[in-house]
């Protein structure tokens, strides 16, 4: 447990294939790679070793002068697929009779020029802007949050805080004095640097999710690949359509397939692909109809996530004698506007 480290060395001184909906969206509040963790955030650390923070803390109840209720504060880091970056995440639970509210938060690195202070927020769910739960009712079962940080600071609107910073080590504070102005001591907590064998992550394999889709290359084979589109549809499943680009008798053809709407975060899918043929060329006189089309289905296609920018592909086309086998598929291109990791 660090906390237990962090006490000793004071006293030296002398003073989780997954499933589950994922986060598909980031920006300057949540310095965090999307797909990194699951709109159900974990509600605990995953071992002693994985805690940071948990203790009780004194905070001041709705139109209180003082601090009169008990909080518990657990900190905790979920570890990435992306290699040197993870999300922290904040557990509060009001442990009092009366009702507090969610305080507001402010991170830090010491610099030359001293403390620099930027806004920080604590959120649950992915979106774009200020989310900040500050100033709502902390609920007495708890909840966990992922702590997002303004980039610039407070006190120059220059100071950057970068991803870099987030994983390494700052200054996390607890502020009740805006709601109390009797309770203008804030709680702080270093917050210690990311550490891959002590933070792991909330998924044990990396989740599909739409930041993956593209088009993606075979190494090796020339003009052959992958379209990937992972859609959502209006009962917030996904719908996972893939269109395999390769020949067939010295002529390209394509093999194609989708799943029905599934769960959101699944780490890999199996779909039915089929071999579509019996139409023209679209500019041909005249037109034609699904009846003129044959459509044959060849076998199965698995899609698993190694990373973000790579695929492994299980085929299994032995009934039409197209073979049995594996390949890994490599990002030619992506959404624009849509990295797997807008922070490298």
């Amino acid at each position: 447990m660090r906390l237990a480290a962090l006490l000793l060395g004071l006293a030296m001184a002398g003073n989780v294939s997954a499933t589950g909906e994922i986060n598909v969206l980031t920006d300057l509040y949540s310095p965090f790679p999307p797909g990194c963790v699951g709109l159900e955030l974990p509600n605990a650390p995953s071992s002693n070793d994985n805690v940071m923070w948990d203790t009780i803390e004194r905070a001041p109840g709705i139109g209180s002068s003082s601090a009169n209720s008990d909080v518990r504060v657990q900190i905790w880091r979920v570890g990435c697929a992306d290699d040197g970056y993870s999300v922290v995440m904040v557990r509060l639970t009001n442990q009092s009779e009366n009702e507090v509210l969610i305080p507001q938060i402010f991170v830090d690195t010491e610099t030359k020029d001293g403390l620099l202070w930027h806004d920080a927020q604590l959120i649950t769910n992915p979106a774009v802007g200020n989310i900040s739960a500050a100033g709502s009712i902390m609920p007495a079962t708890g909840r966990t949050f992922m702590l997002g940080v303004e980039p610039l600071s407070l006190f120059d609107n220059e100071t950057i805080f970068t991803p870099s910073d987030y994983n390494d080590e700052f200054l996390l504070e607890l502020f009740w004095g805006a709601y109390s102005p009797g309770v203008q001591n804030p709680q702080l907590f270093p917050i210690f640097p990311y550490e891959p064998a002590l933070d792991p992550p909330q998924f044990a394999l990396p989740l599909l999710h739409g930041r993956m889709s593209g088009s993606y290359t075979v190494p090796g084979k020339a003009a052959t690949g992958l379209f990937l589109n992972v859609a959502e549809l209006a009962d917030d499943t996904n719908f996972i359509f893939a269109v395999f680009f390769t020949y067939l008798n010295g002529a390209p053809v394509w093999v194609v397939g989708n799943t029905p709407g599934i769960e959101p975060g699944a780490d890999l899918v199996e779909i039915d692909m089929q071999l579509i043929e019996g139409g023209r060329f679209f500019t041909d006189p005249g037109s034609f109809t699904d009846a003129d089309t044959n459509r044959e289905t060849i076998g199965t296609m698995q899609i698993e996530v190694l990373d973000c920018n790579t695929l492994l592909l299980d085929y299994d086309f032995a009934s039409s004698g197209l073979g049995v086998g594996s390949l890994t598929v490599d990002r030619l291109a992506r959404i624009a506007g849509y990295d797997c990791n807008p922070w490298q």
